[in-house]
């Protein structure tokens, strides 16, 4: 009954980036069982200017043996309304769609198994939307193989490469008419990930490379370097910084804001690990 508590609590739609960074996510101890991290941030201000901002990094893996499963959920919502604002549009409250300028939630499923090890053979999927992208729907799946370049008590280095179908639905209303609302394609999904432990802190850095297959000047890129402060077994505070790059971003309308190919964020929040 804990854990499922604890798995709908994770689904609250009210703690609603894109290639989610499970590195940092794993957990460190190597006993069979189920466990897993709930990573909160949140902001509200209210007077002269009305911000509200939520957002949740969580996990929940099972281990046995040589597989483990991993459940990731990444979801951010945030508005914000000024005293201008609401001078020019007083209908329009915080809590309206024309107040938001964050909207987004991933949810990712990974199996990996290991072969020998250094080695493991990874599957995974991937849904996801995200409002400010113009993205209604991504759906991902894709396998590949992960390595150990080096590892031990205090860090290591693992790479890891896959072959991943993506199919991409974005919202006609904002788009070109020149851009395809719906897509299929078939993309190389490659990390490099580095952990370094100490006794109170752990750093993990991890870039992702996404090409297209048929077409390799369309790719994306992701970068993220986390900190965790730990307070005690199960409390860290957290420091995130990331950015994020896609080299085609869909097109916008004539005379409308153009959708940038790179985001950069840096974030604070807490850590509760189990």
């Amino acid at each position: 009954m804990r854990w499922l508590i604890i798995l709908l609590l994770l689904w609250i739609p009210g703690l609603t980036h894109a290639q989610v960074n499970v590195e940092k996510l794993r957990s460190e101890g190597i006993e069979d069982g189920l466990s897993g991290s709930i990573g909160l941030n949140a902001a509200f201000t209210g007077g002269n200017i009305l911000f509200a901002d939520f957002g949740t990094a969580s996990h929940v893996e099972w281990k046995k043996n040589k597989d483990l499963i991993f459940w990731v959920l990444n979801s951010r919502f945030a508005a914000k309304r000024t005293q201008s604002d609401l001078l020019e549009e007083p209908s329009v409250s915080l809590w309206d769609e024309e107040a938001h300028f964050a909207n987004l939630m991933l949810q990712h499923i990974r199996y990996n198994r290991r072969l020998a090890d250094a080695w493991w053979w990874e599957a995974f999927t991937q849904y996801e939307f995200n409002e400010f992208l113009l993205l209604d729907r991504r759906l991902v799946a894709g396998t590949g193989p992960r390595v150990a370049l080096t590892s031990g008590k205090n860090g290591g280095l693992w790479v890891g490469t896959s072959a991943m179908v993506e199919e991409e639905r974005l919202n006609e209303e904002n788009i070109a008419p020149t851009e395809a609302a719906q897509s299929i394609a078939i993309r190389s999904s490659t990390y490099l990930s580095t952990t370094l432990r100490f006794d109170q802190i752990t750093q993990v850095s991890t870039l992702y490379v996404q090409p297209r297959l048929d077409a390799f000047t369309d790719y994306r890129l992701v970068g993220e370097t986390s900190f965790a402060f730990k307070v005690n077994k199960t409390l860290s505070f957290t420091i995130d910084g990331r950015i994020r790059h896609d080299a085609k971003p869909p097109k916008t309308p004539a005379g409308s804001a153009k959708l940038l190919s790179t985001d950069m964020s840096i974030k604070n929040g807490i850590k509760l690990t189990w």
